[in-house]
């Protein structure tokens, strides 16, 4: 026995006005997207734009900042949580149900709220990526250096990490450096101080740094020291850091949140905030992570040169570049490399060619700086 007609009819309009239904979520989505675009290239083109887009987005970022600040874990690490693996569980669950119907609007849904979060992305951190160049704002001119100006600088920085490494705070041979929390207050007054002598970092502060309690793991799994997380305004430093580290990338993700975008522009403003202490932990912070990266940059160009700075290190020194080698060798393997390169395509993504070698590029930073200091 056939269905009546009316009965057809009612289902035939019900399909239709769910296929309206899942469309119009598909071209809003289509629309958002449109947006990050043109609101990406409008930046890149007129630096007019760019001012004003990156005010607002900073003034509104600090806000979202110091409102979730207030929590003394990072929402963050919830946040990914339930808005990436709640979905696709319940997806997976739908389909499995053969409810396919229900799963196409979930899907229509799924992908609106990822054109969203793209738009939420660009608009809270990918706009600070077409500011000028930070060395622009300092006044420091970037320019090819030998390998007899590297060495050189290395030679300072090993002087430096030699002079500190016995000073810092030790059980046994391995740093100690104490609270989290009193290291991310100090990195904050240290930019508070900075902001004195460069106008760049004069902005309204963000919310304290926190420390991963859940994602650490993930995060070392992921070749991740830290995150910007722009959704909630919150930095996260990995559990996993070792402790000469912590405040170096504590004032790095802290850089993010002061509105600087590019990688190496924010190891270079770790390294100011942290050499400038008078804080003894986190001056050896500092120095030993700018060795480490001119160090990098100079076995690229003479292994045996650096063969040399490495032994001119005190046995201090290398004992924590030994515990800071180790503890990244457990983290090796198939998920670090993958997480590496989802790493290195986000920073791609960005706008910055170098992907995740342009951490190492705060080279050309410091080289510039300690000219620039010393001449």
């Amino acid at each position: 026995m056939s269905r009546p007609a009316v009965l057809q009819g009612r289902s035939l309009r019900r399909k239709e006005k769910g296929r309206l239904v899942w469309w119009g979520w598909l071209c809003l989505g289509g629309g958002l997207l449109a947006l990050s675009w043109l609101l990406w290239r409008l930046c890149g083109a007129y630096p007019l734009v760019s001012v004003g887009v990156r005010r607002v987005s900073h003034w509104m970022g600090t806000g979202l900042s110091r409102v979730f600040g207030l929590l003394p874990v990072p929402l963050s690490e919830w946040v990914v949580g339930a808005g990436v693996l709640g979905p696709l569980f319940w997806l997976a669950a739908t389909l499995c149900r053969r409810q396919w119907r229900k799963a196409g609007r979930g899907l229509c849904k799924l992908i609106f709220c990822l054109c969203a979060a793209i738009l939420w992305f660009v608009f809270f951190y990918g706009v600070h990526h077409t500011a000028p160049p930070l060395t622009e704002k300092l006044n420091l001119e970037v320019a090819p250096y030998s390998q007899d100006q590297l060495e050189a600088f290395v030679d300072y920085a090993v002087a430096q990490v030699n002079l500190l490494a016995g000073q810092v705070p030790r059980q046994g041979e391995d740093c100690d450096f104490g609270s989290f929390r009193e290291l991310a207050k100090l990195a904050d007054q240290e930019y508070a101080q900075l902001a004195e002598r460069y106008p760049v970092y004069d902005r309204m502060r963000p919310g304290l740094v926190k420390r991963s309690l859940v994602g650490g793991r993930i995060m070392s799994l992921a070749d991740l020291a830290g995150y910007y997380f722009p959704f909630t305004g919150e930095s996260v430093v990995s559990s996993d850091v070792v402790q000469t580290h912590i405040p170096f990338d504590i004032a790095h993700e802290l850089a993010h949140g002061l509105g600087i975008g590019p990688e190496a522009e924010c190891n270079f403003s770790a390294f100011l905030a942290c050499s400038g202490s008078a804080d003894l932990r986190l001056q050896y912070s500092g120095w030993l992570c700018a060795y480490v990266y001119a160090n990098n940059g100079l076995y690229a160009m003479d292994p045996a040169a650096s063969s040399q700075r490495t032994a001119a290190l005190c046995d201090l020194a290398r004992h924590d570049l030994w515990v800071l080698n180790e503890n990244l060798r457990r983290f090796e393997g198939p998920l670090n490399n993958a997480g590496s390169a989802v790493n290195d395509a986000l920073i791609k993504a960005t706008g910055q060619p170098d992907g995740v070698a342009s951490y190492g590029k705060v080279a050309d930073l410091l080289l510039a700086w300690f000219y620039w200091e010393h001449r």
